[in-house]
């Protein structure tokens, strides 16, 4: 017998259809797993899983015969080569191929549909959930930060659909349809001067001259504005991702003009030092947005430090720098698309950084942001821009972060 599948328990409706049939041959259950290539033991319990009662006719039967066959205690447990099968009035077992195959698929969907836990541990998990709901959390982040839960996302997921838990659709923060997005028209990249040694293309070679050198990546930053309503007078963010350990910067800008880029980055150069700065930003990845539109200034630092090299996405192409267009989802969920940053403090929207930096995330096996960038810089960082990390016991990632910010200044 050969055994490239014997080991293999699952068997499709062939396998089955060849079991009906040696059955009906009066095959025992040791010559069927021969003839299939199947263990004895995934024959023997297929059979005496999926086999079929059939109720003899008890018409002028007597209460006291005994209605069940002791062949069908033994091997092959089946009638299905019993020569006396026709004239036989005991209970019988058949085995149907087709209704067994049924029968296997159905098993595992209806198997899962019931909460394995009783009323008390799901009364505590379903408090947890809410409780992290209301902060503006997702499932990922609950069972990521709670070591009490023994269930994954697509439970809670599957348990909010079933409407066990005491949530709904539109609480849960990624839960929506997007719009369908238009198809990318192929767009000839202008030939602007600031463009010029530092296309996509560029980075990309750039990123692997380094490598050769080095022996090792470099760490590259990913640069975006997120501007809520258009306008002269409406404030913009200005977000930076360090895209290893997705740790995510933002400052808020009066407009979005190069002017407002050179201060963040001569505010970043003085708090840092030069030697700080380089070792962050040796290489930075930014869309063709006007107001980056003067890369020497931010790459200038000095005549004793390296210059920092920055890039440009081909035009309409933001997904090369897709990081840190995930990461504004974040900032969404703080202040929804439409309303303006104006009211915003520069502290507020750090405290808001402070906070999605401490999410655990899926991608580093429920680490944080803050732990993995703890590894890539300096102690000095961290003080030196404000970043502190906050606790699960604290976590907000909703717009009640800054109403409760505002009932603590009262």
């Amino acid at each position: 017998m050969s055994t490239s599948n014997i080991y293999q328990k699952h068997l499709n409706l062939s396998k089955r259809f060849q079991i009906e049939q040696y059955l009906n041959e009066g095959k025992t259950i040791s010559e069927i797993s021969e003839l299939i290539n199947k263990s004895r033991n995934t024959v023997y319990y297929e059979i005496k899983k999926h086999r079929q009662l059939i109720k003899c006719n008890r018409y002028n039967v007597s209460p006291k015969y005994d209605m069940n066959c002791l062949k069908t205690t033994k091997t092959p447990f089946v009638c299905n080569a019993c020569p006396s099968r026709n004239g036989c009035r005991k209970n019988r077992f058949m085995y149907y191929a087709e209704d067994a195959n049924r029968n296997y698929k159905h098993l595992p969907s209806t198997s899962r549909q019931d909460i394995n836990m009783n009323p008390d541990e799901f009364n505590k998990l379903n408090k947890i959930v809410k409780d992290g709901i209301d902060k503006g959390l997702s499932f990922s982040m609950i069972v990521n930060m709670n070591k009490d839960i023994n269930v994954c996302k697509r439970t809670l997921y599957r348990y909010q659909e079933m409407e066990y838990l005491d949530t709904m659709n539109i609480d849960l923060p990624r839960k929506v349809r997007y719009k369908k997005r238009n198809k990318r028209q192929d767009v000839v990249p202008r030939n602007t001067k600031h463009r010029i040694g530092r296309t996509y293309q560029d980075f990309l070679k750039f990123k692997q001259d380094f490598f050769i050198q080095n022996g090792y990546g470099v760490e590259v930053v990913e640069m975006d504005t997120v501007e809520e309503i258009k306008g002269e007078d409406e404030s913009v963010l200005l977000t930076i991702l360090f895209t290893s350990p997705n740790f995510l910067m933002a400052f808020k800008m009066e407009h979005k003009t190069m002017e407002c880029i050179s201060k963040v980055f001569d505010y970043l150069k003085n708090s840092l030092g030069y030697d700080m700065f380089y070792d962050l930003f040796k290489c930075i990845l930014t869309d063709n947005s006007s107001e980056f539109f003067n890369p020497e200034y931010i790459e200038d630092n000095g005549s004793e430090i390296l210059k920092t090299h920055v890039f440009y996405c081909d035009p309409k192409r933001s997904q090369q720098k897709g990081k840190i267009e995930v990461c504004h989802e974040f900032i969404r969920r703080y202040i929804p698309k439409g309303n303006s940053f104006n009211p915003y403090s520069q502290e507020q929207i750090t405290e808001m950084i402070n906070h999605i930096n401490s999410v655990p995330r899926d991608l580093f096996k429920g680490q944080c942001s803050f732990s993995l960038q703890y590894l890539f810089t300096y102690e000095e960082f961290f003080e030196a821009l404000g970043y502190k990390q906050i606790r699960y016991e604290d976590l907000t990632l909703n717009d009640s972060l800054f109403k409760q910010k505002d009932n603590t200044n009262k």
